[in-house]
């Protein structure tokens, strides 16, 4: 990219020109990368949304050896991203690689719901090498293509990536609502079939576009002396903030496991449930009698609540852009750092939200599902804060060369997260008796809520120490 703006100076034409940009504009390949993705998303957290009360209800697994696995399942989709990244750079190329890695992923997907528990293992372990190892190739085979057929054209590939982020989520969104309906409806062997379906899908959606992509060339490169020294340098000074957001990701990710279990055991999911005369009931009444849709009784599922995550990212990412914009204009400059400080912040009130719905079911019962609807909303503004910013953050910090291997870093933050989630989560709701205490879901999401603290305050001190470092 940089060798391509240093012969081809930008004229005021091309610029121009590099500023506007339509849906007409994209490589072809683009549209493979889009859809592959989108049903590969799909695929993913649809069988991620319904693998926790598979493993409880239909495998006999305890709450806390489900809580286990889903932990270290996670950690292990977001540790094999480094082994995708060396094969690819290294050995196969991203396509190949790729390719290759997505055969295990589809067989994995449809082994799953064979009700065995060492089939159940395999397939995890398939899952999680197909996801990880694919992981940091897709957007990164994507970026070459734009660098190589659409060279100069930043705002195209900027609109490109914005794109296919919202194949992401949007995939996720749907699927995380679909397959525990189909479940719901089916079984849970029928409804694993959906995302075998879409990531066989996904497969042939990506190889069919191999035409269209970057062309790549494999060159294995040996780190010398100098480049080892760069790399414990950018480490020393971004260091600090990844341990932190590393527990930020811990509480994220219990979405799959500690919040699905509080929604099934102490969350009225019936979100029609009105008293009989308000004008919400009068309403149900008048959709059933004339245009037969009957919500009466209808409830979530509780693991369908996970897909609000994907839909609020979608919907809630402009306004908060836009938002960081309207502050900057007024002449309130907020720097990356001050933006996860919010995110660190919002967490901490989660998690305290949380805790109070937890003593309230224990108190009454049932409590409104929006007791964990508000939280998902805290969450994910946090998450927009911390997680989006503060990748762009560690890439700023670090060289062009090295970019890829902060990824694979940042990343790491995920895998670390879940596996102090492999300790934490299978505690939620058991007694410790050498503390002499119940770990209830108040008790529970109070210590996080109370950790958090500290996290934050320790947040504060090393994004003081990072800033030093950059100016």
């Amino acid at each position: 990219m940089q060798q391509t703006n240093k012969s081809s100076p930008a004229t005021p034409e091309t610029a121009v020109h590099a500023e506007k940009s339509s849906l007409f504009d994209h490589p072809l390949g683009f549209w493979f990368f889009f859809w592959g993705e989108f049903a590969e998303r799909c695929s993913y957290y649809g069988m991620r949304a319904i693998l926790l009360l598979y493993m409880i209800d239909r495998l006999n697994f305890s709450a806390q050896d489900a809580n286990r696995i889903m932990s270290f399942f996670i950690a292990g989709c977001y540790l094999l991203p480094l082994v995708g990244g060396y094969v690819a750079d290294n050995y196969l190329g991203k396509y190949r690689t790729i390719v290759i890695f997505s055969l295990p992923y589809v067989i994995g997907q449809l082994i799953i719901g064979i009700e065995n528990r060492w089939f159940l293992l395999l397939a995890l372990s398939l899952l999680a090498m197909g996801s990880g190892v694919i992981k940091p190739n897709i957007s990164t085979l994507m970026g070459l293509t734009y660098d190589q057929q659409r060279p100069g054209r930043l705002k195209l590939r900027s609109d490109a990536f914005a794109l296919f982020y919202g194949s992401i989520n949007i995939g996720a969104a749907i699927s995380s609502f679909a397959v525990p309906a189909l479940r719901n409806a089916f079984g849970y062997q029928k409804a694993f079939l959906f995302p075998a379906v879409l990531m066989a899908l996904a497969l042939l959606a990506f190889a069919s576009g191999k035409r269209f992509y970057a062309t790549e060339t494999i060159e294995r490169v040996r780190l010398s002396a100098e480049d080892r020294r760069q790399r414990f340098i950018i480490l020393r000074r971004i260091i600090g903030l990844f341990i932190v957001v590393t527990f930020f990701w811990s509480i994220f990710d219990q979405s799959a496991s500690t919040w699905t279990l509080f929604a099934r055991d102490h969350l009225n999911l019936n979100v029609f449930d009105h008293p009989e005369g308000t004008w919400q009931w009068r309403a149900m009444a008048l959709a059933r009698d004339y245009l037969h849709v009957d919500l009466f009784g209808y409830q979530l599922a509780p693991d369908q609540i996970q897909g609000l995550n994907p839909i609020l990212i979608v919907l809630l990412l402009p306004p908060i852009t836009i938002f960081w914009h309207v502050l900057y204009d007024i002449g309130i400059k907020l720097r990356p750092t001050d933006k996860m400080l919010i995110g660190f912040i919002l967490t901490t009130i989660t998690m305290g939200i949380m805790a109070v719905a937890g003593y309230r079911s224990a108190e009454l019962g049932r409590v409104s599902v929006l007791w964990e609807v508000i939280p998902y909303i805290l969450i994910t503004i946090a998450e927009i804060c911390i997680s989006v910013v503060g990748l762009e953050l560690a890439f700023s910090a670090a060289p062009a060369s090295m970019k890829s291997f902060v990824t694979a870093c940042w990343l790491l933050t995920v895998f670390f997260g879940n596996m102090i989630n492999s300790v934490i989560t299978p505690l939620y709701d058991v007694r410790i008796d050498w503390l002499g205490i119940t770990l209830s879901p108040g008790n529970y999401f109070a210590l996080f809520a109370f950790i958090m603290i500290p996290v934050t305050l320790a947040f504060v001190f090393v994004s003081r120490r990072f800033n030093r470092s950059v100016t």
